[in-house]
């Protein structure tokens, strides 16, 4: 396997597990009833993407599940660089989006939605969370030492 062949630490089944477990810490949406996927390439070849879900209740978070669900009403898919500078906080998921690197299928209306809570403390204190879980510096810089 060559470097470029090879997969983030941090993408491992159980930190996909983790993260989806978290999904409740996420900001709420309100009046939202939906099923968020996102889709994040490991990159490499033959390597399978890491997909993880969640629903919102009434605008809440539930507790998510590793995998992808049958259906969803917004799936989002991220190559792996471009989610660490998300998690690092180096670039906003809507600058993302702007750029073309967050990719959206589904209802335009939530990922409208969802792109708002982004810009809330809630998501921050999210963010920062699965950052120090992935091993990820904060603002830039690579896998924490």
């Amino acid at each position: 396997m060559t470097s470029a062949d090879a997969v983030p630490a941090w993408l491992s089944d159980e930190w996909v597990e983790e993260v989806a477990r978290l999904a409740v810490e996420r900001p709420v949406v309100d009046g939202v009833n939906a099923t968020v996927v996102v889709s994040i390439s490991r990159g490499g070849r033959g390597s399978a993407d890491v997909r993880y879900h969640w629903r919102y209740r009434d605008g809440v978070p539930g507790e998510g599940t590793a995998g992808a669900p049958a259906e969803a009403d917004l799936s989002l898919a991220i190559a792996a660089g471009d989610a660490a500078d998300i998690l690092r906080g180096a670039v906003e998921p809507s600058v993302s989006y702007m750029r073309g690197r967050l990719k959206p299928s589904g209802d335009d209306a939530l990922l409208l939605r969802w792109l708002a809570s982004t810009t809330t403390s809630a998501f921050g204190s999210w963010r920062r969370r699965v950052a120090s879980l992935s091993g990820l510096d904060p603002a830039g810089g690579g896998p924490a030492a």
